[in-house]
């Protein structure tokens, strides 16, 4: 700080930083939803199609730096020694957004490298302005989109969109045509479209990203499991074939086989020992913006009753996204995998049955095995090597037709829906924090834990400066008066009724005198070793060591709130707040929502920046000659967690507030340095006054202490 040569001044009160940058976002996307900085949601633009929109790209310094209000101001400050005119309301910023059907190219992109940059069949979104105070990288931001319009074709009709999700039958051809690279002429349309239109019937849609070409394989693969369907050869016309595997068919219209059909037999039916009794299936459940995994689980209590024990099994989905959905999909699998199926394998002509396919249904009998009508899918078809006549069938006994299964106990969840409300905030408090706890201008905040789902309760100085997150305090109330004892005692005691729960405790010696247990009565730190239950919700708080960290021991009235720390002494944490006068906001929060904040009113009256008092004062006569000599003291910080008036400053270490100043008949009389001074023609009987200056100038000097001599 300084003046400026001829008339005028500047202060340097902080940097704000702009930058333009391009992100890439995917291919394409039909809506954007939220846009998020540093992980949270600030923006629902809800934009179909390409546009613009004001969303947050940084984030305003505490005090300085950048407007502080709503109106835009003009400020001085050194960036790129030029000044910087703010035109952006509370850190937002406009943003283009391009959906990735632009053929035009950004103006602000083209102004920049010369060239006319379009990014065609890319979604991707442009940020030129404001990206903080202060700030040394560049923010993180992220958006949520979607993109369910695909179509099959060029035919997407009324079937795309499923309640936010995609349609799996559309996906799939997607995937195969444009990713995989599929000839659509090697595709059979009309089977894609059948399957779209019933699972758009049955509301089971999909929803997942895809970040690189190389996993297109694994999600056709995924998508189908999860559909229970199947690509394959369609025989009467050469093309892939989609084909969902369900109860969905005529049974008179079957074709059936026995022994005069088929040849080379070979028919296995599962153990009871390899099925299973209960079935979990994990799926990824999305909300508005954010996802987050869930399960439902059948039981099949028939299966457990034959096993004579549980026999479970977790199955993952990473596409659905609804416990509807993921029901239908536990439906499915309980078919297959709480049922001892037979698995077949034989020939037939492959003239009689060159359009069987796979996932077709026969009814298969065997009077040898003395089975009749038994429906079985078909799940690959190949030639027999030693017969070019044949075609060899691999089956399985057709689950989804079964009529003798019966999950007789179904969840919703096992993961029950977690309670998200936040109680209201009832007690909470602060005090000044000393200069033995780290601040000179700090507060320690304390407040008790609401009802509901609470991860913790920020305390923030309403005069835009920090932000503290405060432990879980726990509160008494003394029952009566508590006076004042020495300041080590085994003996006293105080007694309290509990406001929140209380616990016993009976600490080692060593514990307490590491201040493992610390309590604040009005504003005295004292530590306990016993905590005794005197029942009826009463308690007795017993050895005590009293005025910590430089608090004064005094006494406290019946009905003074008792606050018992969360933590050791030494490790709680202050509040440095910006103004000796400010509102402290408290509210309780978890990580999707916050509770109703409550403020408090806080005058600090800056005593932590005074100069301690000289201590040891003592005074000695020669005649007319007086010698004074004394202690300096000083403020200690951190680790000793006692009170500093009782603490001497090191003779080897030097330590000195600032000067002491000593009056007397008029006098006054500064020693810069030392701690003794000796005064020439003094009378008998003069009091000399003696006051330190702290290293914050002598508006904060210390108390004055008096000898007579």
């Amino acid at each position: 700080m300084g003046k400026g040569g001829g008339g005028g001044g500047s202060t340097v009160v902080g940097h704000a930083y702009s930058m333009g940058v391009a992100y890439g976002l995917c291919e394409k996307v039909d809506r954007l939803l939220a846009f998020k900085f540093e992980g949270d949601v600030t923006n629902t633009p809800y934009l179909s199609g390409s546009g613009s929109f004001q969303g947050q790209t940084g984030k305003v310094a505490p005090s300085h730096g950048s407007d502080s209000g709503d109106n835009v101001s003009l400020i001085r400050l050194v960036l790129a020694k030029r000044e910087l005119k703010r035109d952006h309301p509370k850190g937002y910023t406009t943003i283009k957004f391009y959906d990735g059907t632009q053929t035009g190219a950004d103006d602000y992109l083209t102004k920049q490298t010369g060239y006319a940059l379009a990014y065609k069949k890319l979604a991707y979104f442009v940020v030129n302005g404001f990206i903080g105070d202060n700030v040394s990288s560049l923010p993180t931001y992220a958006c949520v989109c979607e993109r369910t319009k695909f179509d099959i074709d060029g035919k997407a009709g009324n079937y795309a969109d499923i309640n936010g999700d995609c349609n799996p039958a559309h996906a799939l051809y997607y995937i195969l045509t444009q990713i995989i690279g599929f000839n659509k002429n090697l595709i059979d349309i009309g089977s894609f479209e059948s399957v779209a239109k019933a699972l758009y019937d049955d509301k089971f849609g999909i929803s997942f990203t895809m970040s690189s070409q190389n996993e297109a394989k694994e999600w056709v693969e995924e998508i189908l499991r999860t559909i229970d369907g199947v690509i394959a050869l369609n025989p009467s016309n050469g093309k892939l074939k989609l084909k969902l595997l369900r109860y969905d068919f005529n049974e008179n219209e079957i074709t059936k086989i026995d022994e005069n059909s088929y040849k080379d037999l070979t028919f296995k039916r599962k153990s009871w020992d390899e099925v299973y009794s209960h079935i979990s299936v994990k799926y990824t459940e999305r909300g508005e913006f954010e996802f987050k995994e869930n399960v439902v689980t059948g039981i099949n209590n028939a299966v457990k009753q034959t096993l004579g024990y549980e026999r479970a099994d977790t199955y993952e989905y990473m596409s659905v996204t609804n416990a509807t959905n993921a029901n239908k999909v536990l439906s499915r699998l309980m078919r297959k995998l709480t049922y001892p199926y037979a698995t077949l394998k034989f020939s037939v002509s492959n003239v009689e049955f060159k359009n069987l396919a796979v996932g077709d249904v026969l009814i298969f009998s065997n009077s040898a095995l003395k089975i009749k009508n038994l429906k079985i899918r078909v799940l690959n078809l190949g030639a027999d090597k030693d017969d070019d006549q044949s075609l060899e069938v691999e089956a399985v006994e057709d689950v989804f037709s079964l009529t003798n299964i019966h999950i007789t106990s179904e969840q919703e969840s096992l993961a029950k829906e977690l309670d998200l409300s936040i109680g209201d905030l009832e007690y909470y408090h602060a005090i000044e924090g000393t200069i033995e706890m780290g601040e000179e201008q700090g507060i320690l905040p304390m407040a008790v834990k609401p009802s509901g789902f609470v991860q913790s309760i920020e305390c923030k100085d309403g005069a835009q400066g920090k932000t503290l997150n405060c432990e879980f305090w726990e509160l008494g109330e003394l029952i009566a008066n508590f006076d004042i004892t020495g300041e080590f005692s085994d003996e006293a005691y105080f007694d309290i009724k509990e406001i929140t729960p209380l616990w016993s405790v009976a600490a080692t010696r060593a514990g307490f005198q590491r201040l493992k247990m610390t309590c604040l009565i009005d504003s005295e730190f004292i530590n306990f070793q016993f905590r005794e239950d005197l029942g009826d919700g009463k308690w007795r708080i017993k050895t005590l060591m009293r005025g910590l960290s430089g608090t004064a021991i005094t006494s406290h009235r019946k009905g003074a709130k008792v606050w018992f720390a969360p933590i050791d002494a030494n490790d709680l944490r202050i509040l440095p707040i910006i103004s000796p006068s400010t509102t402290l906001n408290f509210t309780a929060f978890n990580y999707l929502q916050r509770g109703e904040k409550k403020s408090l009113s806080f005058n600090h009256s800056q005593n932590a920046k005074r100069a301690y008092a000289p201590s040891n004062v003592w005074g000695e006569r020669d005649g007319n000659n007086v010698t004074l000599h004394w202690r300096n003291c000083v403020r200690l910080h951190g680790a000793n967690y006692r009170n500093a008036d009782n603490i001497l400053a090191g003779v080897d270490e030097n330590l000195q507030e600032g000067s002491t100043f000593i009056e007397y008949n008029g006098n006054l009389v500064e020693v810069a340095r030392g701690e003794s001074v000796t005064l020439e023609n003094v009378a008998n009987n003069t009091t000399f006054k003696l006051y330190s200056i702290g290293l914050n100038g002598s508006a904060y000097k210390s108390d004055t202490v008096s000898v007579r001599v």
